[in-house]
């Protein structure tokens, strides 16, 4: 035999055993212990484990260094992928998906219906009547059909404790921790008392004793996590690092005890311990987070107006009626509404989300209805000449003819959709009363029961929304059946044809720039021709000049600008502004406009590439408008200072030639690498993931029509959810109306908010890397592949294994963790 056939054999041997090391390597993992800490940002963490301890020397979180910094690997530069929120991060993390869900709260823009991801107290009062299994995330995403990780594991193999993702309720755990809350010695409780029972640790404190019993105890549980939001908590009512490392310190010892109970468990070996956090915080000693009132910039004349639907009370710390917590809308009057005064309930014409602190979402009312509603108002007056009456007719038919085409096909293809979910109620509605809705001595099978009870509970969310929809339609056709030569003013209700709560379409960027809120000065007025002159007639609102022109005189601290807006991010369809773009532009997916101060404005280009890779690039522009006709223009501009995110002057910005580099396409790694230590870091991928649409694709060759037609809805579904503008607060602002959080805040794209935490630890046969820093910048997408690829149930190209496709799983987007899984 040849050297050269000795050495080939030899190379073949050594990459076949790789193979197989690597193999066994990515399928160590056979058990997870999973410590999910909301708000916690990895830097945080860092500081305070290499701090000593000045009594014992040690580190500061002795349990830290131990397990993650000694015994396993830590990701150094980890990140929130989209805004820095628990409801859209937990989601992503929890899914290792695209974000679906978008904010804390969102509104349907047809219905009114509020999706309230964080509100613990209707989940279980509706889980203790058997009216809902799962928490409002976890029904959106069974409706899309995203399963969550805990998914990947049988009911019993898997202990999972309360959290926003929650799926099922064990009332023993929260018994369990409610008769530990009380001291067996009455002075003690006393004590107890008079300081405050410890209400909100009642749930983790009882998981935790549960999880290190069960690990000894039950070694047919795969998988466990821990959720816990103390540290979010303390963080945003007190600025201090003394109360937060208090908190930080009870961390490290539920690290230790639960590290100690897996080293001591029957499978101790083949178990890994993560800990991991949605999102970071934006907390500084010495500097208060100062909150701007957006509800009462919407409701003032310069504002619009507005009555204002929000999801939390305003001041709720100071309203009594806040502590109700199943109020489902909170409808905020517009003293000096232009033309709806003492129409809050019916007429609403903004929906505020501001739980998110330093971002904020709103829908406005399209402002064609508001036109409209103007419009029949002043006919139904009889104040008006009979030139201007037919002038008024004829603006409302043009309104509805611009609009008669997507109404039409809109509502004939809700219609099928609406015609094929009531055929899925009604085949479910047969199978209700077979199921078994409860426990018992004789059928003990929690999972079965809470899986019963799941449809029943979308069942009736199903018979919900074909209600309120088939609602919103009536008047939609109603609207679309008017014809000019029986049209009489006086003999229609606005109601019947503007439905009640209903936002309508959403507003482009023509429509929120020439907004219109009430008649002007001089009321209706004709042009030359005698048609009605609209420019004259309307009071108007430019939204992206009014936002950024708000500013506080009386701002006091020196660190935080008097400009509470940084800037508002919007999609631009990329038919409008195609012909606008640079000759040679590659752009298949719609581009995002970030409106700064000024003329410092910006485009974020992105586009699939043929390798299924992601590209972007940013492109700096001013004086953006779109016509009535929607075509948008814009100049491009040269580099400077002062563009939105700032990339320009950062200093971390990692590239020599910083001109050159954001004038060109990168992929998002190139982007990752070059922008995560600047002060915005990912937020070109997380703004992209956040605003932009991922509709999810489906094998229509598995799925029957009616099936394809429910998709399709639910798609529409989150499309309704959509909000018009995305406002980012500048740094130290926050936009938290119910009691402006005075120590730190998150929901920005700020570094400091996005950085969170993502570390390894686990027995010999995990193949965990031990003492291993990753420096390597990672974000949200990668958890779930990473640790599925660690446990032998994705494959190479992350793809679901048999057992997991089988469950719902599709092939998950995100990088995998390579310096963890070994390849």
């Amino acid at each position: 035999m040849s050297l050269r056939s000795i050495a080939f054999r030899s190379v073949l041997v050594l990459a076949s055993v790789a193979s197989i090391a690597g193999s066994v390597f990515s399928q160590g993992v056979k058990r997870v212990v999973l410590v999910k800490v909301d708000g916690l940002p990895g830097y945080y963490v860092d500081r305070y484990v290499n701090q000593r301890d000045p009594e014992t020397g040690k580190s500061m979180l002795p349990w830290f260094e131990e397990v993650f910094y000694k015994n396993g690997t830590r990701l150094a530069n980890f990140y929130t992928r989209g805004m820095s929120l628990s409801g859209p991060s937990w989601g992503q993390l929890d899914t290792g998906q695209h974000l679906q869900i978008k904010g804390n709260v969102e509104y349907d823009r047809f219905t009114l219906h509020p999706y309230d991801y964080l509100n613990f107290f209707p989940y279980y009062r509706d889980y203790g009547l058997s009216k809902r299994v799962d928490m409002p995330a976890v029904e959106v995403m069974d409706q899309l059909k995203i399963p969550l990780l805990s998914d990947a594991f049988p009911f019993e193999k898997k202990y999972t404790s309360p959290q926003l993702y929650q799926r099922g309720n064990d009332w023993a755990l929260i018994a369990g921790g409610f008769l530990k809350l009380y001291p067996g010695d009455p002075g003690d409780f006393i004590d107890e008392w008079s300081m405050g029972l410890n209400f909100r640790g009642i749930l983790s404190d009882q998981g935790l004793r549960n999880i290190t019993g069960k690990l000894a105890k039950r070694p047919e549980i795969d998988y466990f996590d821990y959720y816990d939001t103390s540290f979010d908590h303390i963080s945003h009512h007190n600025n201090d690092d003394a109360s937060r490392l208090v908190v930080l310190k009870e961390m490290d010892r539920v690290i230790g005890k639960i590290w100690l109970a897996i080293q001591s468990s029957p499978r101790g070996e083949e178990t890994a311990l993560i800990l991991l956090s949605d999102h970071g915080f934006n907390a500084k000693e010495k500097v208060n987070s100062q909150g701007f009132n957006l509800v009462k910039l919407l409701t003032s004349a310069e504002g619009g107006g507005h009555h204002v639907v929000t999801k939390r009370r305003l001041m709720l710390n100071y309203s009594v009626k806040g502590l109700y917590p199943l109020t489902p809308l909170i409808r905020t009057v517009a003293a000096e509404s232009y033309y709806l005064k003492g129409q809050s309930q019916q007429y609403p014409t903004a929906l505020l989300d501001f739980d998110g602190n330093e971002r904020s979402s709103i829908h406005l009312r399209n402002n064609d209805l508001n036109m409209l509603h103007i419009l029949l108002q002043q006919l139904q007056s009889n104040k008006l000449s009979p030139e201007l009456r037919a002038a008024a007719t004829e603006a409302i038919f043009k309104i509805i003819g611009e609009h008669s085409a997507t109404w039409r096909t809109a509502a004939d293809e809700m219609d099928e959709e609406l015609d094929a979910l009531h055929r899925w109620i009604e085949a479910q509605q047969k199978i209700i009363p077979t199921l078994v809705m409860k426990t018992s001595k004789m059928l003990p099978d929690r999972g079965l029961t809470e899986k019963n009870r799941r449809i029943a509970a979308q069942t009736a969310i199903a018979i919900t929304a074909e209600s309120d929809y088939r609602k919103y339609l009536i008047s939609l056709r109603k609207l679309l059946s008017l014809k000019r030569e029986t049209f009489n003013p006086h003999y229609i209700k606005i109601e019947d044809l503007i439905a009640p709560g209903a936002m309508g379409d959403a507003n482009d960027i023509y429509q929120l720039q020439n907004y219109v809120v009430g008649l002007s000065a001089v009321g209706l007025s004709l042009d030359s021709s005698r048609q009605l002159d609209l420019d004259k007639s309307f009071t108007r609102v430019n939204y992206f000049e009014l936002l950024h022109s708000q500013k506080v005189i009386n701002n006091v601290q020196r660190e935080v600008a008097n400009r509470p807006i940084d800037f508002v991010a919007i999609r631009v369809p990329l038919d409008a502004v195609s012909a606008s773009l640079p000759d040679g532009t590659n752009v298949n997916e719609d581009p995002i406009w970030l409106v700064g101060e000024n003329e410092k404005q910006a485009l974020i280009l992105s586009r699939g590439d043929a390798d299924g890779e992601q590209s972007y690039r940013y492109l700096p522009v001013g004086g953006l408008r779109q016509d009535a006709f929607g075509t948008v223009t814009f100049q491009i501009k040269d580099w400077a200072d002062g563009f939105p995110l700032k990339f320009f002057e950062d200093k971390n910005l990692a590239v020599s030639d910083r001109k050159a580099w954001l004038s060109n396409w990168h992929s998002e790694i190139e982007w990752m690498r070059t922008t995560h230590k600047t002060t915005y870091s990912n937020a070109i991928i997380g703004l992209n993931d956040q605003v932009d649409r991922h509709p999810l694709s489906n094998d229509d060759s598995t799925l029957s029509a009616d099936e394809k037609l429910i998709s399709r809805f639910r798609q529409r579904q989150r499309r309704l959810t959509e909000a018009d503008m995305l406002i980012l607060a500048n740094n130290h602002w926050n936009f938290d109306v119910r009691g402006f959080n005075p120590g730190g805040n998150h929901g920005s794209l700020f570094r400091v908010s996005t950085n969170s935490t993502l570390m390894f630890a686990g027995g010999e046969k995990t193949g965990i890397p031990r003492g291993l820093t990753v420096e390597e910048p990672y974000d949200g997408m990668s958890f779930a592949p990473t640790l599925l690829r660690l446990m032998g149930k994705i494959d190479d190209e992350n793809r679901p294994k048999s057992e997991l496709k089988e469950l719902g799983f599709r092939k998950f987007p995100g990088r995998v963790v390579r310096e963890v899984t070994g390849k």
